[in-house]
């Protein structure tokens, strides 16, 4: 026992010893924080379906219903419906609805996603982001999950299933928001 404490012992002050050395090799990662109401909307880029590249800033004046989903799950299809009503209403008030798909059957992603576009095609942009970095950068837990995003391109709010998305309160928020944003202001045309 004397001898296991022993190599313990040398062990440890080496490691000790070398701390400062290994410390200097270590990255240290910048760690945001989740998402969340008030806080700027974190900017990125990915590719459409068509293979063009868009930023979520591009969208940045307009109200912007960003969301999130998988389309290996039907759930996420039954959205469609709700984004067709809202951006037949909105959307020529300036609602706009990038969906941010990250999981894309082989069968709708052929022929530049047409069976994708086909399926869930309602004037909102679809982008594809394969890696899951949007997903990760934005901390979303659970497919769907929608982000209501102000024309200063701050969350609003957070809304995460689909049940809360077929909310007529959640809908009359998007309209105010919408229609706020689009009334001209002083010093705005």
């Amino acid at each position: 026992i004397g001898q296991f404490r022993l190599l313990v012992a040398v062990f440890a002050a080496g490691f000790i010893a070398a701390a400062p050395a290994l410390a200097a090799d270590v990255e240290v990662l910048d760690v945001q924080e989740a998402v969340a109401a008030g806080a700027m909307a974190p900017d990125f880029t990915l590719l459409d379906t068509g293979g063009k590249s868009v930023k979520l800033s591009d969208f940045s004046g307009k109200v912007i219903l960003l969301t999130f989903w998988s389309c290996y799950s039907d759930t996420c299809f039954t959205t469609v419906k709700v984004f067709e009503e809202l951006l037949a209403r909105l959307g020529p008030l300036g609602l706009v609805a990038p969906t941010v798909c990250e999981e894309i059957p082989p069968a709708l992603a052929a022929d530049n996603y047409s069976g994708l576009l086909k399926r869930c095609s309602t004037g909102q942009t679809v982008l594809i982001d394969s890696k899951r970095e949007v997903r990760g950068r934005y901390r979303v837990r659970q497919l769907p999950t929608s982000i209501l995003i102000g024309p200063d391109m701050k969350v609003v709010e957070i809304v995460r299933g689909v049940p809360p998305l077929r909310d007529p309160a959640l809908h009359e928020r998007i309209e105010k928001l919408v229609r706020a944003a689009s009334v001209p202001s002083p010093g705005r045309p």
